[in-house]
């Protein structure tokens, strides 16, 4: 039987998932973080290559040394250039995992990629991502692909929930100091992070443990308070909400997709923030794209992987 291998390599984990070539899931696996900008080279082969290793095991196949993936797709978050793309190329084809591979029929891309081909079938695709972090990346018809934003937390991450708990920390000391409004963000953020005043907050925004999910989760309680009537809540939500637009209408551009039929995928947990957030982004994205078709990311990323390798298999 021939099998093909999907990788979906994030900054949190890598899962790894092999089907037969008519898309049947056949066995799974997971390991850490594979983004090598995050962990260091050496951990993300180590990261790839546990995953991968520990897929083939759960396959159960008793000559496992003899299989060759008829294709595989690795969506790589971190792999934003040509240099990424190469050094993923160096950790992926290693002694350990190389064997399996065939170099003819791999798919080395950005996470965004897989996580498009989970969401849509469209061959006009854009997929908007509002998380920990943000960014957007289509392609369209033609095969042309676009990618904008997703340059972390210091160069580009306009949209995400760690921009939204940023920004809500700011106010809240802008008006601890007196040189901004009066917020309720003063009060439920210290709530919702157990912090009883300023000094604990300065001592947990400043601890040796930096963490931007711990900023983004922040985004909850920003959502939360904009619904109980805060200005300046809603403001950091339309904000951002406005960034991510750009974001979407920079790839529609580039694309062509203004005036075409087009899918935009939804992921991430900004966009559970209804009212103030997803509303508003809804509501002017299609004022400007009236043949816009708004869609949730429903299948997981590595699904989207094996998508694309099915795809491949059949290209000679």
């Amino acid at each position: 039987m021939d099998y093909i291998l999907g990788v979906d390599g994030g900054g949190t984990k890598t899962a790894a998932l092999i089907a037969d070539i008519k898309g049947n899931h056949m066995a799974e696996s997971e390991s850490g973080s594979s983004n090598y900008k995050s962990i260091g080279v050496k951990s993300a082969k180590e990261n790839i290559n546990n995953a991968v290793i520990s897929v083939i095991e759960n396959l159960g196949l008793r000559n496992k040394h003899k299989l060759i993936f008829k294709s595989t797709c690795f969506g790589l978050a971190g792999n934003d250039s040509n240099e990424d793309t190469k050094i993923y190329k160096e950790i992926i084809f290693n002694d350990v995992i190389e064997k399996y591979l065939d170099r003819n029929k791999i798919i080395i891309c950005n996470d965004t990629r897989i996580g498009l081909a989970a969401g849509s079938d469209s061959k006009n695709g854009v997929m908007i991502i509002c998380g920990t972090g943000s960014n957007c990346y289509g392609i369209n018809e033609q095969g042309r692909e676009a990618k904008v934003n997703g340059w972390d937390y210091i160069l580009g991450d306009e949209g995400s929930g760690y921009e939204i708990g940023i920004k809500a920390l700011r106010a809240l000391m802008r008006a601890y100091d007196g040189r901004g409004e009066s917020t309720l963000l003063s009060k439920t953020v210290l709530e919702d992070l157990n912090i009883k005043n300023i000094s604990e907050l300065i001592k947990w925004a400043y601890s040796d443990y930096f963490s931007k999910d711990r900023v983004a989760a922040i985004a909850k309680t920003v959502c939360k308070t904009a619904e109980m009537g805060d200005k300046i809540s809603k403001k950091i939500l339309k904000e951002e909400a406005d960034e991510a637009i750009i974001s979407v209408k920079t790839v529609v551009d580039k694309l062509g997709l203004a005036y075409k039929e087009f899918d935009l995928v939804f992921v991430g947990n900004v966009f559970k923030c209804e009212k103030y957030f997803k509303s508003v982004l809804m509501r002017k994205l299609k004022s400007k794209f009236t043949k816009i078709n708004f869609k949730y990311l429903t299948k997981r990323p590595v699904e989207g992987a094996i998508k694309l390798a099915l795809r491949k298999s059949v290209i000679f």
